[in-house]
C-alpha cells in the first residue's frame, strides 16, 4: 500500500485596494478587485504536489432590462426593436424663435397676475374678518359700558329707596334741594309776585314733608345700628383668635370664651326672631326660664319676670289681639344686661374661689388704642370716626358733628366723587404705582379738586355730567397726583392715554390752562406733598402686610 502525501497550498492573493462604494443606508462597503484569481505559481522543486481546482458551476438565465436592437457585423443587416422611434430633422430654429415659441415671459406674467389676485383675495378676506371682529368688539364694549351705566343708576335708585349710610341720606337731601330750586326757578318764570309767594309756601310745605319722611327713615336706620352696636361685644367675642407668624401663615384658635359667646349669640338670635309661631316662641322662652331659675341676681330676676309675662300673654292667646313688640324688646335688652353681668354671678356655684378669676368669663368690647376728643361734642371717639381730608392739619370734629354742620349749610352728594376716587385708586393699584397720594385723598378732597379747580366739567368738551367723567393722569408715565391729572369724559380719557406727544394734539392755550390748574392744585394740596415723601414706596407694604394680632386680654376690654 502506497501512501501519498497531498499538500494544499494557500495561493490566495492579497488584492490591492482600488477603491469602492459604501451603501448610504446599510453602510456596507463594496471594493474594486483587480482580478478574481491571482497568477498561478510554479511549484518548488523540492515538493511533489498536484494542483487541485474546485469549480462551482451555476446555470443562470439573464434578461436585459430593456429591449435593444441586435447589431450585426454586416452593415446591411439590422434588426430593430419594437419601441424604437424614428426621428427626422426639422427646419432650423434660432434662439429668439424658440423663446418666442415657448413664451416664458407670458407664462410668468400669467402666474404673477394670478398669484397677486390670490393674495389680494386672501388679504381682503382676512381684513374683512378682522373688521367684523373689531365691529363686534366695539358693539360688545358699548353694550358693556351701557350695562355698567344702567347698573350704576339702578344701584343709585335702590339706595334712594332703601338708604342705609350717610352718603345715601346726603343723596336724598341733595335731590330734595335740587327739586326745591327747580320749583322756585319755575315759579319765578311763570308767576308774578303774589302767585310766586303762594307757590313758595307750597314748596316749603312740601319740602318739610319730604324732610320729615327722610328723617323718619334715618331714625329707623339709626335704631337698627344702635341694636347692632349693643350686641357688638357679643359678636366680637364670637370671633376666634387669629394671628399671623413671620412666614405669613395664619393660626386660628377657638377659646372657651369664644364657645360661650357663640352659645349666647345663638340664644340672642332666637329671641330676636319674631317671625316664629306661638308654640316655637313659647318653647324658646320656656328653655330660657329654666336656665334662669338657678340665678337670684338682679338682672336674672328682672329678665325672669319679663319672660313670665310674655309666656302668660302667649298662653292666654293675647298675642294676636295686642302687640308684644315692646315687651320683646325689653326681654332682649334684659338678656343683654344679664350677659354683661353674668361673669360675676355666683348664684349657681357655692365655691368660695369661684369669683377670684372672673376676668376669664368677661365679655366686653376691646378698647380702641387711638382715641381723640371731639371739640364740638366733647366725646372721646376712635380716630376712624373723625373727618379726614388732605387740607387739614389736626383732627377737630367727628363725622356726626361734621354731618350736622353740613346739613345746616347744604348737603352735598359725595357719591359721584367717591366713585371717581375709587376709580383712581384702582387704576393706580393696577399700575403698581409707589405713590400714596391717591390713597390719602378723601371724598372732600376729590370734591374740591373737581369743582373748585377743574370747575366740574371736561377741559376738552365742557361736558359736566359727573357720571361720564373720569380724572386720570395728565402725563401717563408719571404717578397720579392733583398736580398731574386731567378731567375728561370716558371716551376722551381712553384717547388721552394713547397720546405720546401732548403738544402735537392739544392746542397751546389748552396746555397753558391745564398747567395753571396744576399749579393751583399744587398750592392747595401742598400738605399731601409732605406726607407723600414720608410714605412713598412704603404705603403698599403697610397696607398689604399681615398684622400680628395677639391673644385677647382683659386689659383690651372696655369695662362699663
Amino acid at each position: 500500500m502506497v501512501c501519498r502525501r497531498v499538500v494544499i497550498e494557500d495561493r490566495r492573493v492579497k488584492k490591492p485596494n482600488l477603491g469602492g462604494w459604501r451603501h448610504k443606508v446599510t453602510k456596507v462597503e463594496y471594493l474594486n478587485a483587480e482580478s478574481q484569481t491571482g497568477p498561478r505559481k510554479m511549484p518548488s522543486s523540492n515538493t511533489c504536489s498536484k494542483m487541485t481546482q474546485y469549480i462551482a458551476v451555476t446555470d443562470v438565465e439573464t434578461q436585459t432590462p430593456c429591449h435593444h436592437p441586435t447589431q450585426m457585423w454586416r452593415r446591411d443587416c439590422f434588426i430593430s426593436s419594437e419601441k424604437d422611434k424614428y426621428m427626422t430633422s426639422g427646419p432650423y430654429e434660432t434662439y429668439e424663435e424658440m423663446m418666442e415659441r415657448l413664451n416664458y415671459d407670458g407664462n410668468a406674467r400669467i402666474i404673477q397676475r394670478n398669484w397677486r389676485i390670490y393674495l389680494l383675495l386672501k388679504n381682503i378676506k382676512e381684513y374683512a374678518r378682522q373688521y367684523r371682529e373689531l365691529v363686534e368688539n366695539c358693539r360688545l364694549y358699548e353694550k358693556e359700558r351701557a350695562i355698567m351705566y344702567e347698573t350704576r343708576h339702578r344701584q343709585e335708585i335702590l339706595r334712594r329707596i332703601n338708604p342705609k349710610t350717610r352718603l345715601d341720606f346726603d343723596m336724598l337731601y341733595d335731590i330734595v334741594e335740587q327739586w326745591r330750586r327747580d320749583r322756585i326757578d319755575c315759579a319765578k318764570k311763570r308767576f308774578f309776585k303774589a302767585a310766586r309767594c303762594a307757590e313758595g309756601y307750597l314748596i316749603v310745605q312740601k319740602t318739610v314733608e319730604m324732610f320729615n319722611v327722610i328723617d323718619k327713615k334715618r331714625v329707623s336706620v339709626k335704631a337698627s345700628y344702635r341694636n347692632r352696636k349693643r350686641v357688638k361685644f357679643l359678636t366680637d367675642n364670637c370671633k376666634s383668635i387669629c394671628w399671623t407668624n413671620q412666614k405669613g401663615k395664619k393660626t386660628e384658635m377657638v377659646t372657651m370664651r369664644n364657645q360661650k359667646a357663640r352659645d349666647l349669640k345663638t340664644i340672642y338670635d332666637s329671641l330676636k326672631n319674631y317671625l316664629v309661631t306661638c308654640g316655637q316662641r313659647m318653647e324658646i322662652l320656656t328653655m330660657l326660664r329654666k336656665s334662669l331659675e338657678l340665678h337670684n341676681c338682679v338682672p336674672a330676676i328682672s329678665l325672669f319676670r319679663l319672660v313670665e309675662q310674655e309666656l302668660d300673654y302667649l298662653g292666654r292667646g293675647m298675642a294676636t289681639e295686642m302687640s308684644l313688640d315692646y315687651l320683646r324688646e325689653r326681654i332682649v335688652l334684659g338678656y343683654l344686661l344679664f350677659i354683661r353681668s353674668s361673669h360675676s354671678c355666683c348664684c349657681v356655684n357655692d365655691d368660695r374661689d369661684f369669683c377670684k378669676d372672673v376676668d376669664d368669663e368677661k365679655l366686653r368690647e376691646p378698647i380702641e388704642s387711638w382715641t381723640k376728643l371731639c371739640k364740638s361734642c366733647s366725646k372721646v371717639l376712635p380716630s376712624y370716626k373723625f373727618t379726614v381730608h388732605g387740607r387739614m392739619k389736626t383732627f377737630s370734629t367727628c363725622n356726626g358733628c361734621t354731618w350736622l354742620r353740613e346739613r345746616n349749610i347744604g348737603h352735598v352728594n359725595y357719591e359721584p366723587y367717591v366713585f371717581l376716587l375709587n376709580c383712581v385708586r384702582s387704576e393706580e393699584k393696577a399700575k403698581q404705582s409707589p405713590s400714596a397720594i391717591a390713597f390719602m385723598m378723601q371724598k372732600h378732597d376729590m370734591y374740591h379738586l373737581v369743582n373748585r379747580i377743574w370747575h366740574g366739567h371736561s377741559v376738552v368738551s365742557e361736558n359736566s355730567d359727573l357720571y361720564s367723567l373720569k380724572i386720570i393722569r395728565y402725563h401717563v408715565e408719571k404717578d397720579w397726583s392733583p398736580w398731574n391729572c386731567i378731567l375728561l369724559t370716558s371716551e376722551e380719557a381712553e384717547i388721552h392715554c394713547r397720546i405720546r406727544d401732548l403738544s402735537a394734539v392739544y392746542s397751546r392755550p389748552l396746555i397753558e390752562k391745564v398747567s395753571l390748574r396744576h399749579q393751583l392744585a399744587k398750592d392747595q394740596f401742598r400738605h399731601l406733598m409732605e406726607h407723600e415723601r414720608e410714605f412713598r414706596e412704603s404705603f403698599h407694604e403697610i397696607e398689604d402686610k399681615p398684622l400680628y394680632k395677639p391673644a385677647i386680654k382683659v386689659a383690651d376690654y372696655n369695662f362699663m
